[in-house]
C-alpha cells in the first residue's frame, strides 16, 4: 500500500458484482498507479436487489463512511462508465439516492469517465473474493433435516437485547429491552451512581444486557446496539486505545465465553427508540419513580377555540423576485417593454413550485432557492457565525451558500462584503 501526499488528487475504481461490491483507492506515481486502500462489502437482504446504479452509490457512501480521513483530506476522482454525476446532482430523484446524495455532497468528489483499465482489474479482484452471505448461499432444497432441526432450535433458544445507554448533566443511565424465546419482553431503566461518559455508559449497558440473559439461564444472545464505537470495538474492527475501554472491552470478552453463541449487531438510531427512551427516562429525574407508570392514550385533541390568537402578517419589501413571481403565478408582465424583454429572459432560469417558493435552476446540481433581499444578511449571518458556522472568507461564504441550497443575485459581492463588516 502506498501513502497519499498532502493534498494530493486520489483516484478510485469501483465493482458492482451479484452479491458483492469492492472500492480501491488508487494515487499516481510517476504515471505508475499505486494502491492505496481497498473496501468490500457483501450485499444482504434488500440490497440484492438494488439496482446497479443503487449498488455503486451505495459503495461510495460505503467508502466514505469507511474512509472518512481520505476523504476529507483529498480531491478523490471516481473513473466510472456508470453516470453516477448526473444521477446525484438531479433535483428529480427522492427516497435513499436523494439521501446518499446529500452524504456524499460534503466531500469532494468528482466523477469521470474510465480510460483504461489498469486499477480497475484490482476492485474487480476483491470483488471477487469476497465472502458471499450465507442467506444467499443456503437454499432450503439443499438442507437435510438435522440441519433445519439445529437451526430451529438455536432460533428458539435466542434472546434478543436491545440496549443503550445515555449521559448529561443529570447523570447516567441505562435502557435494556430483553425479549426471550417465548417472545416475553422484559423493560428495565436503570440508573448509574457514579460519572460515566456515553461510551462507558453503552458499554455499561452491553455488560448488564449480556449479565441479565446469563442469570436467566440463556445461552444463544442477540444483542443490538447504536453505537458504532462499541459494536466495532468488540468486533475488533475498531482499535481501542481508551485505557477505561480497554477495561469495559475485557469484561465483554470474559463474559462471552459463558455463552454458546453471542452475536453483537449495530442498528440505526430510530430502530432502537424503546431502549433509548428507558435510558432517557433514568436520566430524566433525580427523584424516584413508581414502580408503575400508567400511560394513557388521548385520542381528542383539545379544542383551541377559546383561545383564539390574531396573528399579524409581515410584508417583505418589493424586490427583484416579484416580476418572475407574477409572471410564473399570474403571467402579468411590466408595462414597460424593456423591463418585458428582461423578464422573459430571465424567466425560463427560475420555477415556482407548488407552495409559492420561487427556484434557480441548475445545469448539473439541484434547483436553488432564491433568499429575498431582506433575509441574506440573516442567512449569511447563519452560516458564518452560527452553530456549524466556520468564519470563512466571502468567496468561500457565498459558495457554502450554493452549497446549502440557496442563491440570490451579487450573493457572492454580498459575502464578501459581510466577512469585511464582521473582521
Amino acid at each position: 500500500m502506498s501513502s497519499p501526499e498532502v493534498d494530493e488528487v486520489l483516484f478510485a475504481y469501483l465493482t458492482v458484482a451479484l452479491h458483492a461490491v469492492s472500492f480501491v483507492l488508487i494515487r499516481e506515481d510517476n504515471g505508475v498507479q499505486r494502491p492505496v486502500y481497498y473496501v468490500s462489502k457483501s450485499i444482504h437482504e434488500a440490497e440484492v436487489r438494488y439496482l446497479s446504479l443503487e449498488k455503486a452509490i451505495l459503495t461510495v457512501v460505503h467508502a466514505t463512511c469507511n474512509l472518512p480521513h481520505y476523504f476529507q483530506a483529498h480531491t478523490v476522482v471516481f473513473l466510472t462508465q456508470l453516470p453516477l454525476k448526473s444521477i446525484l446532482r438531479s433535483a428529480d430523484y427522492t427516497g435513499r439516492i436523494a439521501k446518499w446524495g446529500t452524504i456524499l455532497g460534503a466531500f469532494d468528489i468528482k466523477y469521470m469517465p474510465r480510460t483504461s483499465v489498469k486499477g480497475q482489474v484490482l476492485a474487480d479482484l476483491v470483488a471477487e473474493f469476497a465472502e458471499c452471505p450465507e442467506e444467499t448461499n443456503m437454499k432450503q432444497s439443499d438442507m437435510d433435516e438435522k440441519s433445519v432441526g439445529l437451526i430451529s432450535t438455536q432460533g428458539g433458544s435466542s434472546w434478543r437485547v436491545y440496549m443503550d445507554g445515555v449521559a448529561n448533566q443529570r447523570g447516567a443511565g441505562l435502557g435494556l429491552v430483553l425479549i426471550s424465546p417465548k417472545e416475553i419482553v422484559i423493560e428495565k431503566s436503570l440508573r448509574l451512581g457514579f460519572s460515566a461518559t456515553n461510551n462507558e455508559a453503552k458499554y455499561v449497558a452491553l455488560l448488564m444486557g449480556m449479565s441479565m440473559v446469563h442469570k436467566m439461564g440463556g445461552k444463544i444472545a442477540e444483542l443490538f446496539s447504536d453505537s458504532r464505537l462499541v459494536v466495532g470495538q468488540v468486533k475488533g474492527e475498531l482499535e481501542t486505545r481508551d485505557p477505561r475501554m480497554q477495561g469495559y472491552l475485557s469484561q465483554v470478552r470474559r463474559m462471552q465465553t459463558k455463552f454458546e453463541s453471542f452475536v453483537l449487531s449495530h442498528i440505526p438510531r430510530g430502530e432502537n427508540t424503546h431502549a433509548d427512551s428507558l435510558a432517557t427516562l433514568a436520566t430524566s429525574s433525580t427523584r424516584n419513580f413508581p414502580q408503575v407508570i400508567i400511560v394513557e392514550d388521548l385520542y381528542t385533541p383539545t379544542s383551541p377555540e377559546k383561545d383564539v390568537r390574531q396573528v399579524h402578517q409581515v410584508n417583505l419589501a418589493p424586490s427583484w423576485m416579484d416580476p418572475i413571481l407574477k409572471f410564473l403565478e399570474s403571467d402579468i408582465l411590466p408595462e414597460e417593454k424593456i423591463e418585458v424583454d428582461k423578464i422573459r429572459r430571465k424567466v425560463p432560469r427560475f420555477w415556482l413550485s407548488e407552495d409559492k417558493k420561487l427556484y434557480k435552476r441548475s445545469f448539473s446540481g439541484p434547483y436553488l432557492l432564491c433568499v429575498h433581499p431582506e433575509m441574506s444578511e440573516s442567512l449569511l449571518e447563519e452560516l458564518h457565525e452560527g452553530i456549524c458556522g466556520s468564519h470563512t472568507g466571502g468567496r468561500s461564504l457565498s459558495h457554502r451558500a450554493i452549497t446549502q441550497g440557496y442563491w440570490w443575485p451579487h450573493m457572492q459581492k454580498e459575502a464578501q462584503d459581510y466577512v469585511r463588516k464582521c473582521n
